[in-house]
Order: C-alpha cells, then structure tokens, then sequence
C-alpha cells in the first residue's frame, strides 16, 4: 500500500445541501448526490449501510425527492467506485494505484441530538484494478445484473476503481473485506476537531505526529497538534503511506475501533 485516500462523497453545502444523518442508535447513511442527467439509480431505490436513503432522506429534512437521480457511488456493497475529470487527474498523478485504499468521508449529522456538523468517514474501499475509459467501463458492465453511474453516463477521464475481495493493511491480512461501510459512528472515525468547524480536521498524534505524509491539497496548520484543513471543493486527499508508515498502525486502529 502505497497511498491513503481521504475521498470526500455524498452529500455537501452545494450538492443535497444538508448534511447525511447520524441516526440516533449511530449508524451511519451517506446520502448520494443528486443528479440532473441520466442515472441508473433514484433516491427510492437505494439503501445504504441498511438504510433506507427515503428515511435518511426525511431524518436530515432534505429537499431531495423520492423519485429524484441520485449518483449513487461509491456503492460499498458491490465493491465499485468511479471518478472522472480533474480528480482523476489528481488520483492518476499521484500514482494512485492497486493495492491503495480509499476511507470514504463526508458531512455528517445526529439529528436526534441537535449534534455538531462533523466529517466523518463512514466507508472504505481498496484497489484491486483499475478499469479506465468509457467505452472500457460499459464493455465491464456488460454482463452485469448492476448498473453503476459511471457506466450509465459518459463522464470525461472516466474511470473505475474495483474493489478487492479482503482488506490488506501493511501486508497483513484483515478479517474485513475489500471494501464496506462502517456500521455506526465511533470517535476514531470522527476528522474534525473538537468544539471546531467540520473542516478543521484533528488527526492523532500517535501516528501523524512530526510528519508530512500530505501529497496534495493538506497541509499543517498546527503540525504539534496534527491541525490541518480540509477547504475548498476539493474530493480526493492523499497520503503517503510508503514514506510515513505509522498511517498503517492508524488504520489498523480505525478497524480496530471502528468497524
């Protein structure tokens, strides 16, 4: 495992404008983004980590409809995540590759509680290939009884990220899969600060402390305290977990804790 990626999805100020709810007994659903163009998927047809996205839907008091599109990816029960564009740039040039694993995070919510905005990461998936380009992706999909957005819709620098069979962290084998949702919210995998702003990010020290593991886009703001922000509209976050190998240790601690 060469590189970590922190992979902002699903609902955000500008897309859903709400955040994805915290239900009160912790589980977690990250609701998709809407969507204008064609989609496989409508918000009534998809749950997420065994929910309902019409009852997320309702706990966060989100404008979505029902019968809306939704963009429904990452789906971490097929294991299949696409991205497109410039942030496929940003993965390619960052020699993201098989092997590397995705923590998925976004904005998220407990309603029943009043509770704070936090990013919080709620799913993972590793990297077993790579499927780049259109006509690739549909030739993929061909056979299968799923349909995924990123086949459906011509998207520019397409490309698909599959997911492996089980979770390897440093050469260990995990009794986890290759890709899942965790369950429920759990402190250890809550980013942002205490008593701060979602975006102010605080991460541990135990295995970020006097490093500069950030490829693009993070960096320190308090490097003695592990404080950086997460601004702009940026999705993808890179770590490097070849040169700073403590980033390991930290993922074992999050499934661990969390999954």
């Amino acid at each position: 495992m060469k590189r970590i990626i922190l992979s902002r999805k699903g609902f955000d100020s500008s897309s859903g404008g709400v955040a994805s709810p915290i239900f009160s007994d912790g589980r977690l659903c990250s609701l998709p983004i809407p969507f204008s163009g064609p989609a496989p998927d409508k918000f009534q047809d998809v749950s997420v980590n065994g929910i309902r996205c019409i009852d997320a839907l309702k706990e966060s008091k989100a404008k979505s409809k029902p019968d809306d599109n939704c963009h429904y990816d990452p789906n971490l029960d097929t294991g299949l995540f696409g991205q497109a564009s410039s942030s496929q740039s940003e993965l390619r040039n960052n020699q993201v590759g098989p092997g590397d694993l995705f923590l998925f995070f976004g904005w998220f919510k407990n309603y029943s509680e009043s509770g704070r905005d936090l990013h919080h990461i709620f799913g993972w998936l590793q990297i077993d290939k790579i499927i780049a380009g259109n006509e690739a992706i549909q030739e993929y999909f061909k056979n299968k009884k799923k349909m995924h957005p990123h086949a459906f819709y011509k998207f520019n620098n397409n490309c698909l990220y599959v997911g492996s069979k089980k979770l390897t962290l440093g050469n260990k084998k995990t009794p986890h899969k290759g890709f899942g949702h965790f369950k429920k919210t759990h402190k250890d995998l809550i980013l942002t600060k205490d008593q701060a702003t979602r975006s102010v990010w605080q991460l541990p020290n135990k295995y970020f402390a006097n490093s500069d593991p950030f490829l693009n886009r993070l960096k320190w703001v308090d490097k003695k305290e592990c404080i950086t922000h997460c601004k702009g509209r940026g999705q993808e976050y890179i770590l490097d977990a070849t040169n700073h190998p403590k980033l390991i240790g930290w993922l074992h601690h999050i499934f661990r804790n969390g999954g």
